[in-house]
């Protein structure tokens, strides 16, 4: 398999493409081999790249010279109109070639969220299962409304009713407050005829708890909402605005009782309710939202990360690549490395949602509790990580990267709302804490723990006995070492679960411990995210990549220990485990990794196998070509174009249109 070629037969040569051709043969690995690694298989791979190549043809984004249309100035409605064809596109491509390439992202990269169609097949078919065929074939289009205006995080707090009527066999779907306004769903605005709606289920007065029901929203004659439903949309949002994240207020609408999903709970005709064989069941659609919302956020970091990289590599000042100063491949660098951690840390967590699904078919729900949590804290870790880790690709493109063209800004707004999509960050390491305190209370009573959880067993009698340890590496070599990297962050996170976890806490001051214990859940979720890197690097045959990859790993490991940027790196050092020797030994080993992988940047944008279709970016050019291209789409602006039927210079103004500042006279002088 080949990388994708984005460069057109017209690719000029210049200074630009000079430095990035350049850069690109310094790479001491084949891209191709680490595509593969990225995207599970040589099969994987191409296969992702022809689906995104025809697609891309059909959208006719092709073209690196063209202006991409979301760039042409678009109004709220422009912009809906073009994310539901793009949507319509992706959505006949799966259905026509039999493929499910975008359940996750669209062909850019980008959560589906950000398609009008996006809960459609992410959350509403995964939800139906037997009633799914119709979904697939796109003869309904659905969405899952859960968030209220009211409430989010909090599950339990939902108040839309699904009231049982056994008279006529129905439930009754009813908006009872302001608060419990449905608001905020993707694609319930506009788009779509049916929902996963999440309602307490109240059968002859008693609350069963928040169930799932298949409601219809809209006919299917005239699309217009049924009798008792007012929808809208929410307007214009930081991004994703090719959506139509909307509302929805039901007033005592009539469903049939089967239109309860069953699949865990039941109700019977004569009114009688079969308890759910386990009382979390309803989190599994959540897992499964969070853990393509990791993957999603390791894939926005690295395509933020390959245009600031690239730009970098042919933006020269006093005839020096920008990216040859330690500020700009330090940060760049560190980045890239975090992207390859969060896309294994995302694989691993992959593994576990399909092992307990697997499991929930013969209802073992064993696995259910770390799942929960393994999920909830590595999506607040991952898009907090892409979140920063995006801007910070923006300002390493300094004036140039303000620009809408230079592609960062969309992505930075795209990937912003993820720390707080499916739950806010702090929530969900809060849920991961909980579950810390359980298992450090379970070893104290000397009782088991679940299985993934072992290090905290292995650690849990120095950390009781409060004995001092030392870190044993004292050499940079040393540190290069993976059982040292593991132990390290193994220590931490062993140290903070003991000393900010008790059990007391869960019924007592849980406020006033909320930092501590949040920090002692993010030590736990990076010790996992190094885990996994380790782990995938241990299954790669290819020695040329295996190589950078440790390189990388290494890099990602040092610098979240090293660097006084990086959270929680204090706690690596305030116990004595690491000392102020060895911090500069760290400091120095760092910076010999640098070097080492320096001339291995442009491979490892390359590696990702990102088109300039898919980035939408001038400065992030595969072929280097900046300058001309930021230049062309700059021109093709509308505001550019001078239309002759469009005046817009400052003498068309009228008198009337700044009556106040013709009065004072400001304009005179000008």
């Amino acid at each position: 398999m080949s990388t994708r070629n984005t460069s057109t037969p017209s690719s000029p040569s210049n200074r630009q493409t000079e430095l990035m051709a350049r850069a690109r043969a310094t790479a001491s690995f084949l891209t191709q081999d680490m595509t593969c690694i990225i995207y599970g298989s040589p099969e994987a791979a191409k296969r992702k790249e022809v689906i995104l190549r025809r697609v891309e043809k059909s959208m006719d984004e092709s073209d690196p010279n063209t202006l991409p249309r979301i760039y042409g100035e678009m109004n709220r409605t422009q912009m809906y109109r073009n994310g539901l064809r793009q949507g319509r596109v992706l959505m006949e491509d799966e259905i026509a070639h039999h493929h499910q390439a975008f359940r996750r992202a669209t062909h850019r990269y980008a959560l589906i969220n950000g398609s009008p169609l996006g809960l459609h097949t992410s959350l509403f078919i995964p939800t139906l299962n037997p009633l799914a065929p119709l979904a697939e074939q796109g003869k309904i289009i659905g969405t899952y409304c859960q968030t209220e205006l009211g409430h989010g995080t909090f599950l339990r707090g939902l108040e839309t009713t699904a009231t049982f009527d056994m008279a006529s066999d129905e439930f009754i779907i009813h908006s009872p407050t302001l608060t419990s306004t449905k608001y905020w769903p993707g694609g319930l605005g506009l788009s779509c005829s049916h929902a996963i709606v999440m309602a307490r289920l109240i059968v002859s007065g008693e609350d069963h708890g928040i169930h799932s029901f298949m409601v219809q929203l809209r006919s299917l004659d005239n699309y217009r909402p049924l009798a008792g439903i007012e929808l809208g949309d929410v307007g214009l949002k930081m991004g994703l605005n090719g959506t139509d994240n909307g509302y929805a207020v039901f007033d005592r609408v009539r469903i049939p009782r089967m239109n309860l999903l069953m699949g865990n709970a039941r109700l019977l005709r004569d009114g009688t309710y079969l308890k759910a064989p386990h009382t979390k069941h309803t989190y599994g659609t959540m897992l499964h939202a969070r853990n393509i919302i990791v993957e999603i956020a390791a894939f926005q970091l690295a395509q933020a990360v390959t245009i600031a990289t690239r730009y970098s590599v042919v933006r020269e000042q006093g005839n020096v690549s920008i990216m040859n100063y330690k500020s700009q491949h330090y940060r760049l660098l560190v980045l890239m490395s975090r992207a390859f951690a969060l896309a294994f840390a995302a694989k691993t967590c992959d593994t576990l949602y399909n092992d307990l699904v697997a499991r929930q078919q013969t209802r073992d729900h064993s696995t259910l509790p770390y799942g929960h949590i393994t999920t909830a804290a590595l999506k607040a870790y991952a898009t907090q990580i892409a979140a920063d880790g995006c801007e910070d690709a923006r300002k390493c493109c300094g004036g140039h990267g303000y620009s809408v063209l230079s592609g960062l800004p969309e992505i930075v707004s795209v990937v912003t709302p993820m720390a707080t999509l499916e739950g806010e960050n702090y929530v969900m390491y809060q849920q991961t804490a909980r579950y810390l305190v359980k298992c450090v209370d379970a070893l104290r009573r000397g009782a088991s723990i679940d299985s993934p959880m072992a290090y905290l067993e292995h650690g849990s009698k120095g950390a009781m006995n409060s004995k001092q340890k030392e870190c044993v590496a004292h050499k940079g070599s040393e540190f290069m070492d993976p059982d040292i990297q593991l132990a390290i962050f193994s220590h931490r996170a062993v140290r903070l679960a003991f000393t900010y976890t008790r059990k007391s806490w869960l019924r007592r001051a849980w406020n006033l411990h909320m930092m501590p214990l949040i920090s002692a859940a993010r030590a736990h979720i990076e010790y996992f995210v190094l885990r996994s890197f380790l782990e995938a690097i241990s299954r790669i045959h290819d020695t040329p990549s295996r190589k950078v990859l440790h390189k990388l790993c290494s890099l990602f490991a040092l610098s979240t220990i090293e660097s006084p940027l990086s959270i929680g790196s204090l706690e690596f050092f305030e116990d004595g485990y690491i000392s102020s020797t060895q911090l500069r030994i760290i400091r120095s080993q760092v910076n010999e990794i640098l070097s080492d992988l320096l001339p291995e940047a442009i491979g490892l944008t390359d590696a990702w196998n990102f088109s300039d279709a898919s980035l939408q970016s001038a400065l992030g050019r595969k072929d280097g070509n900046v300058y001309e291209t930021l230049m062309s789409w700059t021109r093709q602006l509308p505001i550019n174009r001078n239309e002759p039927e469009d005046d817009m210079s400052f003498s068309s103004c009228s008198d009337d249109t700044l009556p106040a500042a013709a009065s004072l006279g400001i304009l005179r002088g000008l």
